[in-house]
């Protein structure tokens, strides 16, 4: 009787009890002593600051499997000074660097030697190098349709915009301008552009800061920044494939454009360029951006920022304490590949903070 009942307790426990299965190279991590060393630290490119032991701390765009980035944080929490300050380290390492306020920063200009005000100076937006006809009128029509808000206007869009590159003109654009929201994406368009204004290949030679009247449309600003970008995507395509940083861009209020970023951040190859995009609030970009983003800043904010920022990357107890309310210099840093942030106290140039008032 009783080996009757420990038979039916073995079945029982055959049936019932769960098992899990594993293969053993999965488990080699956990048992390898390597699992508890930090990842090895880049030893060049653009200096940062020390991490939480007092190391030296780079970041390298190049040897990351994606070279563009990130950079979150509330206002007041140095956003703009560490982009000012990835500008000046780039530029010793002899990259150019294009910067696009729209705020018309000062201390942006500053540091600048030539600043273009977007609406007065003009650029040939019409020159697009790298696109095809076709492929350039579509995805700028999808994105214009998103800016200027007249959904179903995509396919009409896109062929405007292929008569006015097969015509170097802007003329069949004008020519629907007794539509009201036509005229105003041809009133914009033409304080942009100029038959015998510099291409995106001249202006992709020398660092430029792009700024815009303070009276501007966000619409306006939202076409002028996705033109420049889309320029220098399709640049940066005839040149080939590149595998060291060559060109930085800094993209303040990056949310403007945000479905654009979302499409070039999925490009898996490399174009020799990395666009920094600056926001202040993590939900005003696409989550799948952070998964994209080879590398994120995420400066010191309140509780609510905080959490934001440990929901996109399951921050542990010491990670949120690192940020959370912390004065201006503690920062993590999120890169691909890497799956533990870094707790920064950033060091940076002095001449990328701004003036005092």
């Amino acid at each position: 009787m009783r080996a009757r009942g420990a038979l039916v307790v073995r079945l029982l426990k055959r049936f019932l009890v769960r098992r899990t299965y594993a293969l053993s190279g999965d488990l080699a991590a956990f048992a390898s002593p390597l699992a508890v060393v930090p990842p090895r630290e880049e030893t060049s490119g653009v200096y940062l600051g020390v991490d939480d032991l007092g190391r030296p701390v780079f970041l390298n765009p190049s040897s990351l499997p994606n070279m563009h980035g990130i950079i979150v944080g509330t206002t007041g929490s140095g956003k703009s000074t560490l982009a000012r300050h990835l500008v000046l380290e780039a530029r010793d390492l002899g990259v150019p660097s294009w910067v696009i306020d729209p705020h018309g920063e000062r201390s942006y200009a500053r540091i600048y030697s030539r600043v273009l005000l977007l609406g007065v100076d003009k650029i040939n937006v019409l020159e697009t190098p790298g696109w095809k006809s076709g492929e350039f009128s579509s995805e700028l029509a999808r994105y214009v349709e998103k800016v200027y808000g007249i959904a179903g206007a995509r396919f009409i869009l896109r062929e405007v915009f292929l008569k006015c590159l097969s015509k170097k003109s802007l003329s069949p654009l004008e020519s629907l301008s007794e539509i009201p929201v036509v005229k105003r994406i041809y009133d914009d368009l033409v304080q942009m552009h100029e038959d015998s204004a510099p291409s995106v290949k001249d202006l992709a030679a020398t660092s430029i800061c792009f700024t815009y009247p303070q009276m501007y449309s966000r619409e306006f600003k939202s076409m002028a920044a996705l033109l420049l970008l889309m320029l220098l995507q399709g640049y940066r395509r005839t040149l080939g494939e590149r595998h060291r940083l060559e060109h930085m861009v800094v993209l303040e209020e990056a949310h403007y454009i945000a479905p654009y970023l979302l499409q070039l951040y999925k490009e898996t190859r490399k174009w020799g360029y990395t666009v920094v995009a600056v926001t202040q609030l993590p939900r005003e970009l696409d989550p799948r951006l952070y998964q994209l983003a080879g590398f994120v800043f995420a400066l010191s904010g309140p509780e609510s920022y905080v959490d934001d920022i440990s929901l996109l990357f399951s921050l542990t107890r010491e990670e949120r304490d690192h940020i959370l309310y912390k004065p201006r210099g503690a920062a993590l840093l999120i890169r691909s590949g890497d799956p533990r942030p870094r707790k920064l106290y950033l060091k940076l140039r002095p001449e990328a903070f701004p003036e005092p008032q």
